[in-house]
């Protein structure tokens, strides 16, 4: 039972570590855009690294206690193979989720200045 409560606990410690230093990164890399795409970015970013940590917990003292039962794998094995595995998956979901399709939709939706055609040389010649 022990490994159902652990298991969980030590993974969403290293995700929110993990996730403070994503949220942290998103806001230098939201500047440049005005306040409410930036805004949508990071509570965009913020809900996703939530997510992320409490399935991510879930998931990884769920397997760590499968992998227990079905395999006989020592708990001393199976914890730290399903926090690691669980915060690798984690951190890939972030990136993809995160860092392309978030600022994706959002640049895509991003207003830009009108393209002013090219200088042309009007000197007789």
């Amino acid at each position: 039972m022990t490994m159902r409560v652990v298991v969980p606990i030590i993974t969403a410690l290293v995700l929110i570590v993990v996730g403070v230093f994503w949220m942290f990164m998103m806001l230098v890399g939201a500047n440049g855009y005005n306040t409410s795409q930036g805004r949508t970015i990071l509570v965009g970013n913020l809900v996703l690294v939530i997510i992320t940590i409490v399935i991510a917990s879930v998931a990884s003292g769920l397997l760590a206690h499968v992998l227990q039962k079905r395999t006989g794998m020592s708990p001393w094995l199976a914890g730290p193979l399903t926090i690691v595995s669980a915060t690798v998956v984690s951190i890939m979901v972030l990136f993809f989720i995160g860092g392309v399709l978030i600022i994706s939709i959002v640049d895509s939706t991003r207003k830009r200045p009108p393209q002013q055609p090219p200088a042309v040389n009007r000197r007789g010649g």
